[in-house]
């Protein structure tokens, strides 16, 4: 049984209107997300290899001092 009411069609037209809108918006998201999280994922790896660095840098010098245990100056 179809209604010919000219209310129903407006509202039918509205919801159409809604949906389209919301895959849009759906759409804009999903495309924001995936490139954040490419983006993650080169943070991720730049940390990874800035902490290697690291601590290849600890291993190779072991001439790094210890301020906490050195005396103070005698002006102290």
């Amino acid at each position: 049984m179809q209604s010919n009411d000219p209310q129903s069609e407006k509202r039918i037209e509205e919801l159409e209107v809604r949906i389209a809108f919301l895959e849009d918006t759906t759409d804009a998201l999903n495309e924001q997300l995936a490139q954040i999280a490419q983006e993650f994922d080169m943070a991720m790896k730049a940390l990874r290899m800035l902490n290697a660095k690291v601590e290849q840098m600890g291993a190779g010098e072991s001439n790094i001092r210890d301020i906490s245990e050195e005396t103070p100056p005698p002006h102290y």
